[in-house]
């Protein structure tokens, strides 16, 4: 069974949402003090204006644009590198699944919340597969996806607690599965726990580059390609952040 850090109450709201802390690759983990700019795409106007109206309502973030399709977002994000988080309808046309995947492809530094309207077992194992940082379900208040950008945006991976039966299925193994090294499992652990790579090496006491040749034997092993896998592997374990 999946150990997230779960946070019951966030911003005096119940979040039906399970968090634990990550160093994203692929965005910067923003300081509470800074506006969350966000990005919405979906190809319904009434989610898309009812999310830009509460977010915009909110002191710590701003919504600077809205598009229909995964090739408008990829457009525009690929002119606008300051754009924090991008909430993304996994339905929409060029579908949300396609622009994560591009999205990635191009190294875009942006955080990817997918929206969706249920949390199936293909679309969670195609978000975790491309390193999305988390799900929003349209089928929740509004104010459950507000919470979760703002956590997406301050360095957590967000998944719905209904989602965590597909998670716990992902990359199941068989058998006793790959064989780390103790030394593998030790990185993967402080990887677990939201380490940066300059953290885990000066933890362990070996290079940057040690640690980069660590992640890359564990990512081959556990036949994965990105942080947000090989945690997924890790809680799928049944282990936890502070082994």
């Amino acid at each position: 069974m999946l150990q997230f850090r779960y946070q019951p109450e966030l911003a005096g709201h119940r979040c039906n949402f399970q968090t634990f802390p990550f160093e994203s690759p692929f965005g910067t983990a923003k300081t509470m003090d800074k506006t969350i700019r966000v990005v919405l795409a979906d190809d319904h106007a009434l989610v898309t204006e009812g999310l830009r109206s509460l977010i915009d309502r909110q002191p710590d973030m701003m919504v600077l644009h809205t598009v229909q399709n995964g090739d408008e977002l990829i457009d525009y994000l690929a002119g606008h590198s300051e754009v924090d988080v991008a909430v993304v309808d996994v339905q929409m046309p060029v579908s949300g699944i396609t622009a994560l995947a591009e999205i990635r492809r191009r190294r875009l530094p942006v955080h990817v919340l997918l929206l969706t309207a249920f949390a199936d077992g293909e679309s969670i194992q195609a978000a975790l597969q491309y390193g999305a940082e988390g799900f929003a379900l349209k089928t929740e208040s509004p104010n459950q996806t507000v919470e979760a950008i703002r956590q997406v945006a301050h360095g957590r991976l967000v998944f719905p607690r209904t989602a965590q039966r597909w998670m716990t299925l992902y990359r199941k193994v068989d058998g006793d599965g790959p064989e780390l090294s103790r030394r593998e499992l030790e990185v993967l652990g402080k990887l677990a726990r939201g380490l940066p790579n300059a953290e885990i090496a000066s933890e362990l006491y070996v290079s940057e580059n040690t640690v980069r040749f660590h992640l890359k034997n564990i990512y081959e092993k556990l036949g994965v390609t990105n942080r947000t896998e090989a945690v997924a592997w890790w809680f799928n374990q049944g282990r936890t952040p502070l082994e």
